[in-house]
């Protein structure tokens, strides 16, 4: 793994190793809002303060190719002070890569106003461009809304969750949390990408919807063990028999509180993309469908 070149400057203590956290071999990642970062990211729409970050990620040549069908795990502690008040904080993420270049984003978890979220893509997408005129795609995509006491608290413990994506036009994404089945897609999780990149670790954005309502951006701490990539689930997760025999051939959603359908739209290079949310209906047969 390597360090995302977008990342906060290092600073003391932004990175701290714990040989025994709560029972957990672990890495704790510290960010301040001082921690200013990237100009793409902090000043990515003419305004200070957009976004910060400091993730983890797999070098290009450890990235998977398009068809591929892996396995993902990652533990982590979020504190129960940790919020997120008119914006978002992502915990860890995909990336879709186009020749060697990332385009867009993949699935992703997040806080999003203080909401436990999992994001993953449509098929459809149009051509963006950002404020130094690089191109980038902005999909229509899938918002799903976390219960976070569904099965068990998200906060202030040890969490695991599993992902096992095919990535493929007819693929599917599965998410287990703590060994239960949350979301489970049928559907296009490629989006013609080449390949999709994994990463981990706090990525804070639209922190000036927050700042200029007069709201302060705290430091947070999260904490990260048993980060993980496979082949096969044996090698990430004990009981992957538990974890299969929850799924079948269609579409499930358990422990949400809502789903949205999001489009997307941009008017010039210069603005942030606006965002069009469609409640779905969830229905038990097919609870996501394919747009």
């Amino acid at each position: 793994m390597v360090y995302n070149v977008r990342n906060v400057k290092k600073r003391e203590n932004l990175l701290k190793f714990h040989e025994n956290f709560q029972d957990e071999r672990a890495i704790e990642i510290n960010l301040s809002y001082e921690d200013k970062g990237h100009e793409m990211d902090w000043k990515r729409w003419n305004e200070s303060g957009f976004a910060q970050r400091f993730q983890i990620m797999e070098p290009f040549k450890k990235t998977t190719k398009a068809g591929k069908n892996k396995w993902y795990r990652v533990g982590m502690f979020i504190p129960e002070d940790v919020t997120s008040i008119n914006h978002t904080i992502s915990f860890f993420d995909f990336k879709m890569i186009y020749g060697k270049g990332e385009m867009t984003v993949g699935p992703a978890l997040n806080l999003t106003k203080n909401e436990f979220t999992f994001f993953f893509n449509g098929s459809k997408y149009t051509v963006s461009k950002n404020r130094k005129g690089s191109e980038g795609y902005l999909f229509e995509h899938y918002g799903i809304v976390l219960d976070e006491n569904y099965e068990g608290k998200l906060r202030d413990k040890w969490v695991n969750f599993i992902i096992n994506a095919n990535w493929s036009k007819n693929g599917f994404l599965h998410l287990w949390i703590d060994g239960e089945l949350r979301v489970s897609y049928f559907g296009d999780t490629l989006g013609d990408a080449d390949r999709v990149r994994f990463k981990f670790g706090p990525y804070r954005h639209h922190m000036i919807e927050a700042t200029n309502q007069g709201q302060t951006i705290k430091d947070i701490k999260i904490l990260y063990s048993n980060v993980g990539k496979s082949d096969k689930c044996e090698n990430l997760w004990n009981g992957c028999t538990y974890l299969t025999d929850q799924l079948s051939n269609i579409s499930q959603l358990h422990g949400v509180s809502n789903a949205f359908f999001i489009k997307r739209n941009q008017t010039n290079n210069q603005t942030e993309p606006k965002n069009s949310l469609e409640k779905i209906n969830i229905q038990i047969g097919d609870p996501i469908p394919s747009k």
